[in-house]
């Protein structure tokens, strides 16, 4: 997937919140983006009953607000939800879950990124660059 397409993805949980409401944010929240489909943490089991009702028209919404079809399917998981105006991060957890990437690859990072001047921008990008090249090893063994 490109850059573009990585940027595109992360912006579900920017927009997530707007789109399908605060009522519905307190109960269910991104999780990930794996293959065009987005995995929702859910609160309880009857929410995650109404939320697999509304799945077209979320799809459709967030589609729509992304400018792409980004989405394309969503799957639904059990667990606590901490709406997002509580987290620090959109995406709470462990940030690294692949293997580290080769060596020398955080320098070449950071001449990529050099040029850029918002940092909360460049720490994303690293962010994914890093993900990016840690998954593509973990598939090369």
């Amino acid at each position: 997937m490109s850059l573009e397409g990585k940027f595109k993805e992360h912006e579900v949980w920017n927009v997530w919140d707007d789109v399908v409401g605060e009522h519905v944010s307190h109960h269910a929240q991104p999780e990930r983006m794996r293959s065009k489909i987005l995995f929702l943490r859910v609160s309880t089991s009857p929410w995650m009953q109404q939320l697999s009702y509304m799945g077209e028209g979320i799809v459709e919404a967030l589609n729509k607000r992304l400018g792409a079809p980004i989405v394309e399917e969503i799957r639904f998981r059990l667990g606590d939800v901490v709406p997002k105006s509580k987290t620090t991060s959109p995406h709470p957890g462990p940030l690294n879950t692949h293997p580290p990437p080769r060596k020398g690859a955080a320098r070449k990072i950071q001449k990529v990124l050099s040029p850029i001047k918002d940092t909360q921008m460049k720490e994303i990008l690293e962010r994914v660059m890093l993900r990016d090249m840690g998954s593509r090893k973990g598939k090369a063994r």
